[in-house]
């Protein structure tokens, strides 16, 4: 097995991965059009994995409209300093975003302006204030972006035991993990329904929000690898026989691991240990202590071609926290 794993994880460090995109945005919106309102807020879901807001537009008269629009994710906003405190039902305001290419009267909101306090709410972590002149901009991205990084190194950890955050728009960092198409662990049962259903483990890996790594050693023999995409909690079992023993029925498997070194090796099965898919993975710390390395090797019984193999990386920032994902599923969200 060892010497497998060695092989596998020179072709991994060996072969580059192509980006995959997080959300086909093209698709769904039309990111060079753009919509501007100005009404009040009507309704407000603030969840995960989009918060969504209502406005409604010349109210009280024949020519009443009401238009709905989905935003960034509860979790990225937080970090931006937004909140729901800053938008209350009846608050007067204008929005601007991309239209929806399907469904008329529904954009995708960048721009808040609150007319009356004069500050402008940026929900895009790549947009730049669009009312800078008549308004305070809230909403600062550079804790998405790296500008946050921790400068002094002495400060920096010196094991893979921190929290890590991907930078947007950083290659290697964000939209850099490409799973298996098409493979699907057939007897796992879903975690979350809708669009909270959570993805299969190779892609929570590549989620573009934080991790964390626990040593729980001392306390029950475990690592805890946190994502905080859909409260993705995996435990590995510490220096024991590979031996799973298939009860574990999501999609997140059985992992085992050791540390070669400061390198935290890390084998996952799904359907016990003669699982025919296997996840091999390596966690380590970049010598300027500032980055955690990520590899990761599929082997996939189904395809005829090499196992899918790809990279990734995390920086660290002082202050950066997992925080709970908690979504609300569109179906759950309706209801509200």
């Amino acid at each position: 097995m060892m010497k497998y794993f060695i092989l596998v994880l020179g072709l991994t460090l060996g072969l580059a991965m192509p980006a995959a995109a997080h959300h086909n945005w093209a698709a769904l919106y039309d990111v060079n059009g753009d919509l501007e309102i100005e009404g009040v807020v009507s309704k407000v879901i603030w969840r995960n994995p989009h918060v969504v807001m209502y406005f409604t537009v010349d109210g009280g008269t024949p020519n009443e409209k009401t238009y709905s629009t989905a935003s960034n994710s509860v979790a990225a906003l937080a970090r931006m300093g937004v909140n729901k405190e800053l938008v209350a039902i009846g608050t007067k305001v204008r929005a601007a975003g991309y239209p929806s290419r399907s469904k008329e009267g529904d954009f995708f909101l960048n721009h808040l302006l609150i007319v009356d306090e004069h500050r402008e709410i940026v929900f895009l972590r790549t947009a730049e204030a669009r009312w800078p002149k008549e308004a305070e901009r809230i909403g600062d991205a550079n804790y998405a972006h790296g500008l946050n990084a921790q400068e002094d190194i002495s400060e920096r950890p010196t094991s893979v035991f921190a929290v890590w955050s991907t930078i947007f728009g950083a290659e290697g960092s964000h939209r850099a993990l490409r799973g298996p198409e098409g493979l699907r662990v057939s007897y796992a049962e879903p975690r979350g329904q809708g669009d909270c259903s959570s993805k299969d483990v190779w892609s929570e890996m590549g989620s573009p929000y934080p991790i964390q790594l626990v040593d729980n050693r001392e306390k029950d023999g475990t690592v805890i690898v946190h994502a905080e995409q859909n409260d993705t909690i995996r435990p590995v079992y510490m220096n024991v026989e590979h031996n799973d023993p298939g009860t574990v029925k999501n999609n997140l498997g059985y992992s085992t691991g050791h540390f070669v070194g400061d390198t935290l090796v890390v084998f996952t099965t799904f359907e016990g240990s003669n699982s025919p898919v296997q996840m091999h993975e390596t966690f380590a710390l970049s010598n300027d202590r500032n980055h955690l390395n990520y590899s990761q090797t599929i082997i996939n019984p189904e395809s005829d071609g090499l196992p899918t193999v790809g990279a990734r990386w995390w920086e660290f920032q002082p202050n950066s926290f997992i925080q709970p994902y908690d979504c609300v599923s569109t179906e759950q969200a309706e209801a509200y």
